[in-house]
């Protein structure tokens, strides 16, 4: 880190959410271009995370996770540790993953065992708890924040998703019915759940059984889109059974 990227830094670490015209003025000697390459790097650090029309501090993205996720993560807390510690089966060392946004997946992310790994995800949070591993490689997918998820969407975020091979992904979803399908309330996250299933190898669902006969307004996914769902003993055996007959396997 340079001078003037240690400047940049301190300053945005001071009001944990800036726009490029502030930092233009913080150091007008430079150009925008050496400010969003000095972003770049800061983020690439680990340090901050760039937005449309500046960066945050992690520490501001934590304070957004904290706010948007406690009453989510609070809810069926032992179920979401059912699926996460059964999610953990499909993780092999030397692999490419993905983990969506979402309450359950981060807590499959806070179980996340320390191998060698590339982890991709949309998720602000996520990227952020998985910063802790020593041996994984995290790679958050750019570009503008949807700050209800919590997470990236956008051209930017769908051609860095073109340019990353998944072996296994794991999907989070907020509804579903056998009508609908998996459904989400955001057209944007639908549109990256889309992409991302297009591209990963083995295709994982986790779901907890409350979201089951519930709808949400788009669809980004049918069960024969899935190779698996892992969800609770909630589900019922007509269910299970539907899943199986769509080629799901279920866990």
């Amino acid at each position: 880190m340079n001078e003037r990227q240690h400047k940049i830094n301190e300053y945005i670490q001071s009001k944990n959410e800036v726009s490029l015209s502030s930092l233009k003025e913080l150091v007008p000697d430079v150009s925008e271009m050496t400010i969003r390459r000095d972003l770049e790097a800061l983020e690439g650090e680990g340090r901050i995370i760039r937005i449309h029309g500046g960066a945050r501090s992690l520490r501001a993205i934590n304070m957004l996770v904290e706010d948007a996720f406690s009453k989510r993560s609070a809810a069926n807390v032992d179920k979401k540790h059912i699926i996460g510690k059964k999610a953990l089966e499909f993780i092999k060392d030397n692999s490419s993953v993905y983990i969506d946004a979402g309450s359950t997946t981060m807590t499959l992310a806070e179980m996340m065992p320390d191998k060698n790994l590339l982890i991709s995800t949309c998720g602000l949070n996520i990227a952020a708890e998985l910063l802790k591993q020593k041996n994984s490689r995290v790679n958050l997918i750019g570009g503008e924040v949807n700050k209800n998820s919590i997470s990236t969407y956008g051209p930017s975020a769908r051609e860095a998703i073109d340019n990353i091979n998944i072996d296994v992904a794991f999907i989070a979803s907020t509804a579903f019915s056998e009508k609908n399908g998996f459904t989400c309330g955001n057209v944007y996250d639908c549109e990256i759940k889309r992409e991302i299933l297009k591209k990963a190898t083995l295709r994982i669902m986790l779901m907890d059984s409350s979201k089951i006969g519930n709808m949400m307004p788009y669809t980004f996914a049918h069960p024969s889109d899935i190779d698996v769902l892992i969800t609770d003993d909630g589900i019922s055996n007509e269910l299970r059974s539907f899943f199986i007959e769509k080629g799901t396997e279920v866990l």
